[in-house]
């Protein structure tokens, strides 16, 4: 976690380490690091509650969710408790990694699944 911390405060984001990870906040989404202090070959980058599922909505945010599963490289769109859209990516890393290299592509490739998403629930 110390290399995401690290990276967090060069950008100037501030964090808040919790047991589920740092959450923090980037061009207006909120974000979890997840933590991975058991598995640091592990990222999990979670978006969570981007999206509301009202009961009449539900099978087109199922049919919406696999559309970008399959389109967007490295995203998982994940309904949660059959009525919350949570976004995450997910990747394995070598021993050591350079946060610098791929932190900004994670980061909006969930800000634009979110965007898609949205925008195709209308």
């Amino acid at each position: 976690m110390r290399i995401y911390k690290e990276w967090l405060s060069e950008q100037g984001i501030k964090f808040h380490d919790t047991n589920a990870g740092l959450l923090f906040r980037y061009q207006g989404g909120g974000f979890i690091i997840a933590d991975n202090r058991n598995d640091k070959q592990y990222l999990q980058i979670i978006m969570p509650n981007i999206y509301e599922i009202q009961t009449f909505d539900k099978d087109k945010a199922y049919r919406i969710a696999n559309k970008l599963n399959n389109e967007i490289k490295s995203l998982k769109v994940i309904i949660q408790d059959d009525d919350n859209v949570w976004l995450t990516v997910e990747q394995f890393l070598d021993d050591t990694p350079n946060v610098e290299d791929f932190m900004e592509r994670l980061l909006n490739i969930l800000l634009r699944g979110r965007l898609k998403f949205q925008m195709l629930m209308g």
